[in-house]
């Protein structure tokens, strides 16, 4: 089973997780390093907050009634045969 474990890594290397954690035996892991958070936890860069999101996705979403008509669409191809 896959978990996602949030954790701070500290200049030499090591893990710190935010909860207590119980493994049994050795485990592979995969680490994602994220920008540097301030005190608050939030991203310490402005950079996301540039980024104007009105209108952003606009024609790249299909209304609900398209979106409904394609998962039937889909859910009668797997029924056949």
């Amino acid at each position: 089973m896959m978990q996602t474990l949030e954790a701070t890594l500290d200049e030499s290397g090591h893990i710190h997780f935010i909860e207590p954690v119980k493994i049994s035996g050795m485990r592979r892991v995969l680490v994602t390093l994220l920008e540097a958070s301030n005190e608050n936890g939030t991203p310490s860069s402005t950079r996301f907050n540039k980024i104007p999101a009105r209108g952003a996705m606009k024609g790249m979403l299909s209304s609900v009634d398209e979106f409904i008509a394609n998962k039937a669409a889909e859910i009668r191809l797997e029924e056949m045969p």
